[in-house]
């Protein structure tokens, strides 16, 4: 995946761990038709890590900072945490895709 897709695909992510507008058609759109399916759980899955909440203030799920507006925590995730995130994705699509190659064969 060339890096203008990664770069989308964490803002995607980011968006979802928000709860900011999301649509499947655009990941459709940044992952491709053939990995849409195994991505979709991945950012599902990822995504639920990436912010926690203590007494409802928003935090950074990696590091703990915060608290954090939305925006504030959107862009935190963006500069800090992009290399993170990018690594999680790829080892999460590794095992997931793994687990599914193995269970059809």
């Amino acid at each position: 995946m060339n890096i203008f897709l990664k770069e989308e695909l964490i803002k995607y992510v980011v968006r979802k761990a928000l709860s900011l507008s999301t649509d499947d058609f655009e990941l459709r759109s940044i992952v491709g038709t053939t990995r849409y399916v195994v991505m979709k759980y991945v950012v599902n899955s990822i995504s639920e890590k990436l912010v926690s909440e203590k007494n409802n203030h928003l935090r950074c799920g990696l590091c703990g900072k915060g608290p954090f507006t939305k925006r504030g925590l959107f862009l935190h995730l963006l500069r800090i945490h992009k290399a993170d995130i990018i690594e999680m994705l790829d080892k999460k699509y590794r095992e997931v895709d793994q687990e599914t190659s193995s269970s059809s064969a």
